[in-house]
């Protein structure tokens, strides 16, 4: 029975999002520094070459459709967080003069770099073990080390992005940014 919720249709067309967003994305940069002059036929010849070599491989199109829906979650937390800052008051234009400014753009701008590295290594990292698996080693009776599969690693990825000592060393690594940027500022 079809229902709205039938996704089977997209699944077969599951490397046009990474082949659109390669192609759109590389013209972009391309035309924004103009690498090449203003040559937009060189530009297009490019960003297609690009994004049908990324369709080619399929852990590139499997990287890329599962770091979409973190960084579209990614997006919306931080129009989220925007919002409750302009609700208790904050204005825009302090808002963009953070964001943008001499002060606390580069503070920001490592925080976004940072975010897009985790979520980018993240998938690549889910994507090379659904392809390939990581096995643990044990030791049989004989000595010899023999290959047991492994759990799903997804989940232990997250368990250990969200472990205790983890968080804790974030939190020190937190103090320890906002400590040196104030006490350079002095």
């Amino acid at each position: 029975m079809a229902t709205l919720l039938d996704i089977g249709l997209f699944q077969s067309s599951g490397a046009l999002f990474p082949f659109l967003f390669i192609l759109v994305l590389t013209y972009a940069i391309l035309a924004m520094t103009k690498l090449f002059g203003d040559n937009k036929a060189i530009y297009a010849l490019i960003a297609f070459a690009l994004a049908i070599m990324t369709i080619v491989s399929p852990i590139a199109v499997k990287t890329i459709n599962k770091m979409a829906p973190w960084f579209v979650l990614l997006f919306i937390f931080s129009i989220f967080v925007i919002l409750a800052f302009m609700t208790f008051g904050v204005e825009q234009s302090t808002i963009k003069k953070i964001i943008t400014g001499d002060g606390h753009s580069s503070t920001f701008f490592y925080w976004v770099i940072a975010l897009a590295l985790i979520i980018g290594v993240g998938s690549l990292a889910s994507v090379f073990s659904e392809e390939r698996g990581f096995q643990a080693l044990s030791e049989a009776d004989g000595g010899n080390a023999t290959a047991e599969p492994v759990q799903d690693e997804g989940t232990g990825f997250f368990a250990t992005l969200f472990h205790p000592k983890v968080l804790g060393m974030a939190l020190l690594l937190l103090i320890a940014m906002f400590t040196v940027r104030n006490l350079a500022g002095d």
